[in-house]
């Protein structure tokens, strides 16, 4: 095979099965892929050090690591110049990588009414030609990197406490059923570190005294980790002790302000607590239907079977059933809306009166 086949051969596997932006920047730091330089830096928490992608020193731990599309956009967030990559000083790109990165600084920057093909003919290229060489350097088509765009957009509207409506609609998203069905599932939906107990991770949590019991609620700096509902606060404190044994848990009330207001509304009936960012674990399947859950809109029921259907694994009814039941963060994966196929409620971790009293607020129709 040429050198030329090979090397479309490398960007085939890296592009097959990956949509999500956050995975093919990381597997470009996992691999040091100077391919990549220029199209974004990353950035360690615990050094306070950015770098460009394919920088020599020792490969950072997952959960410490931020990605800016710009050395600028590092910089204004504290963090410092790596010494060893030096990645605050320009680089010489070939004329094809430039072009993509060009596109990818306008991509930033427009919201509205993009025209690829003019911008490919300002730079001397086709819009197809454009579009491939875009998808072979960033890992993922032009369609994908404005999703992910228009998601760190709500994303970093929501923690600045803006209303969920306007941070959907800030965020560039035509309509809050195009956030649900594109947005929110993109959100900040990472796998957290769950395999050994959160160790190593900083957990914030608050609790919220409402109608149906306190809810205590847990975030990671990528998302929401756990939403308990139940009588006793002491007892739901426990429990995240237990599921996260070697994490540290600090209560932050005011920092997780605007997190209990978007349950307390969802409590209510009058928001959609699945505009939130996740960082849960599971398993495949299981985040498959908890996917599946937050795409129902508020106000609205699907049985197991039809969920199982979504998802693409029509034999597998008992098997979403279990996934509904081993969600551990209620509401924003609301899998109150999931019942059986005659209508009944079936089963709630949280208890059933609990399933029956957050159907009947969002039946009112003031869900959002």
């Amino acid at each position: 095979m040429s050198e030329n086949g090979m090397h479309r051969a490398q960007l085939a596997r890296r592009l097959r099965g990956v949509d999500d932006l956050s995975a093919t920047r990381w597997r470009a730091v996992e691999e040091r892929d100077v391919t990549m330089v220029g199209v974004f830096v990353y950035a360690v928490s615990s050094t306070g050090v950015y770098c460009k992608p394919g920088c020599g020193s020792r490969r950072p731990l997952r959960r410490n690591v931020e990605f800016f599309a710009t050395p600028g956009d590092a910089v204004s967030s504290g963090y410092r110049a790596c010494r060893k990559c030096r990645p605050d000083q320009n680089d010489v790109l070939s004329p094809s990588l430039a072009s993509v990165v060009s596109l990818c600084r306008w991509l930033e920057e427009v919201v509205d009414d993009r025209d690829v093909a003019a911008f490919a003919a300002e730079l001397g290229y086709s819009e197809r030609h454009l579009r491939r060489r875009f998808s072979e350097v960033v890992g993922v088509p032009i369609s994908g990197y404005l999703r992910a765009l228009q998601a760190e957009r709500a994303r970093k509207a929501l923690h600045a406490r803006a209303p969920v409506t306007t941070a959907i609609y800030e965020a560039g998203y035509g309509s809050n059923r195009a956030f649900y069905e594109h947005g929110a599932p993109r959100l900040g939906m990472t796998p957290g570190t769950y395999r050994a107990g959160g160790r190593g991770e900083r957990i914030a949590f608050t609790s919220l005294s409402t109608p149906i019991g306190v809810v205590v609620a847990a975030s990671t700096v990528r998302g929401v980790c756990a939403v308990h509902i139940g009588p006793d606060e002491a007892s739901l404190e426990a429990s995240l002790v237990t599921e996260f044994p070697h994490a540290t848990l600090e209560r932050d009330d005011e920092g997780l302000a605007w997190l209990i207001g978007v349950l307390a509304g969802a409590v209510r009936g009058e928001t959609n607590a699945a505009v939130l960012p996740l960082d849960l674990e599971g398993t495949a399947f299981q985040m498959r239907v908890w996917e599946a859950l937050r795409a129902i809109p508020a106000g609205h029921t699907l049985s197991y079977s039809e969920v199982a259907v979504k998802i693409g694994a029509p034999g597998a009814v008992r098997a979403v059933g279990s996934a509904c039941g081993a969600n551990p963060a209620a509401l924003v994966v609301p899998c109150h809306r999931v019942v059986r196929l005659d209508g009944s409620l079936g089963g709630y971790r949280w208890g059933i009166a609990v399933k029956q009293a957050l159907l009947d607020a969002e039946a009112g129709g003031r869900g959002t």
